[in-house]
């Protein structure tokens, strides 16, 4: 076996304990548990954004909802107690003392920064390797192009890691900033989403209906962020689909375009409430028929292949993903499990091939996550990458 290794994953759950953010989290650090790692959770509020309460639905100062709701979380899977978070609005250091976290992370063999949430305090860097993982791929490159303090955050580290598989290549417009960036997948711990035997109902998704702020400019084009734009052009897609049953499940959509996509046959849910549990949110993937999604104009236009954790989630569930093509079909296979689109007609041939053979697509799916999405196979990957294995 390999020598047992002291990690810390620091990243951001607390300050947005949703379902699809504590999973992301979870399955570095119990990916790396089973390995036979050491973990550490550490998570910094700086002074940026205030903890969301999904219950009460507003951000306080108070994180006590998150606190909790990670512990229970990481208790169920062994790692009770191996969280440290500080609040910058309180000047408080939850979960370990000082003197036990600043000595955990000097001892660290890697320092994992996912999507560069936290401030680089000068004690966090003073672990044996410091990675980070752009998880917002194309935004995070325009914006270490055109920020100095971004591109000097990045660059403090040893090994940069990113989302966007095909970025590397160096075969997009997307700036690389002379950082020599890794390709990554996002891991899953594939016996967590054990497939369930039905065939599921609905295809459905989960995720934010309009963020707004994050548009980019790339060669004298504007490439959006927004998904809510994506969806207008099928909107009449359940009624084109007899028998079918698709869900929207979003957050941040308004009455209007609710009322009007469930006027149009869609089934219409909030993700906020949904994900304010993590086993509902993994449920309602586990009994969804197949994800049907769209991609962000960045991504899809600039063929980033950028893949979301989300839809890894489902593949790993057995439930085959139909996702708008943003250039994923490089690395992983297609046609079989999953399916990547750019026209309305691909969208209705890959339905109607899973609606012939939904058992063959549900096994493809589960194979594509176990030789691609293993947490086994990425986290190892991380660990050769930066030198540890």
């Amino acid at each position: 076996m390999a020598r047992k290794l002291k990690i810390v994953v620091a990243g951001f759950a607390i300050g947005f304990p949703l379902g699809g953010q504590i999973w992301m989290m979870l399955h570095y650090m119990l990916g790396f548990s089973r390995m036979g790692h050491e973990v550490l959770f550490l998570e910094d509020s700086s002074d940026w954004a205030y903890p969301y309460d999904p219950v009460r639905g507003l951000y306080d100062i108070d994180s006590t909802y998150g606190r909790e709701q990670l512990e229970r979380f990481f208790s169920y899977f062994g790692l009770s107690g191996r969280w440290a978070y500080y609040s910058g609005f309180e000047n408080k250091l939850y979960g370990w003392d000082r003197e036990r976290l600043d000595r955990y992370i000097a001892q660290a063999d890697l320092f994992l920064n996912i999507s560069g949430v936290l401030p680089l305090r000068e004690e966090y860097l003073s672990s044996r390797v410091k990675a980070i993982i752009d998880t917002d791929p194309v935004f995070m490159q325009v914006k270490i192009r055109d920020d100095d303090w971004t591109r000097s955050y990045y660059k403090a580290h040893d090994v940069c890691f990113t989302y966007g598989y095909n970025l590397p290549l160096g075969q997009t417009e997307v700036p690389l900033s002379g950082i020599n960036w890794r390709p990554l997948l996002p891991p899953v711990v594939l016996n967590e989403w054990t497939p369930l035997e039905s065939a599921g109902t609905a295809y459905t998704t989960v995720g934010s209906w309009d963020t707004r702020g994050r548009d980019v400019e790339l060669g004298g084009h504007s490439y959006s962020w927004r998904k809510s734009i994506k969806y207008e052009p099928i909107i009449d897609l359940p009624g084109s689909i007899p028998g079918g049953i698709f869900d929207l499940t979003f957050s941040g959509m308004s009455r209007d375009d609710g009322l009007r996509f469930a006027q149009h046959g869609w089934i219409v849910r909030d993700a906020g409430v949904l994900s304010q549990n993590p086993w509902r949110y993994k449920e309602y993937i586990r009994d969804s028929r197949a994800e049907f999604t769209v991609a962000k104009d960045q991504n899809v236009m600039l063929k980033s292949g950028w893949f979301s954790d989300r839809s890894a989630c489902y593949l790993a569930a057995g439930r085959p993903v139909i996702t708008e093509d943003t250039g994923f079909g490089r690395f992983l296979p297609v046609g079989e499990g999953l399916f990547a689109f750019t026209t309305q007609e691909q969208i209705f041939e890959a339905i109607q091939a899973i609606e012939a053979e939904p058992e063959r697509h549900r096994a493809a799916a589960l194979r594509i996550a176990r030789e691609h999405f293993d947490s086994g196979k990425q986290l190892g990957y991380i660990l050769k990458e930066t030198g540890l294995a």
